[in-house]
């Protein structure tokens, strides 16, 4: 898992991040897709290691891209005082990413 501010975001997704029109739709919505082009995501080369479940997620505590992309399920943006969690990864025909993002629900201290 990985928490990213959303200027780390910025700098993975390249020229063209979420604007502060897609973060502030995605707030009162409470929820969002994040649309990555092919270029974006950097595949790893196709190992035997890498096919393995446990190597995988070891990547993916390590915040180390991979086969998702720069995002997996399960990592955290903080955008502001809010969060989002990444709750779904799809792969576009052409090679892209599509990643289903919700706002975390904030901790009530009491």
């Amino acid at each position: 898992m990985k928490r990213l501010g959303r200027a780390e975001l910025a700098e993975r997704l390249g020229p063209r991040p979420p604007s502060d029109a897609f973060w502030n739709r995605a707030i009162d919505a409470e929820r969002a897709v994040i649309g990555v082009a092919p270029d974006i995501v950097k595949e790893e080369t196709d190992s035997d290691h890498e096919r393995s479940e446990r190597a995988r997620r070891n990547r993916r505590r390590r915040g180390v891209p991979g086969p998702d992309g720069p995002l997996s399920t399960g990592d955290i943006v903080d955008v502001g005082d809010h969060a989002f969690v990444v709750v779904a990864v799809e792969e576009t025909e052409a090679g892209g990413r599509r990643y289903q993002i919700d706002l975390v629900e904030p901790r009530s201290d009491g």
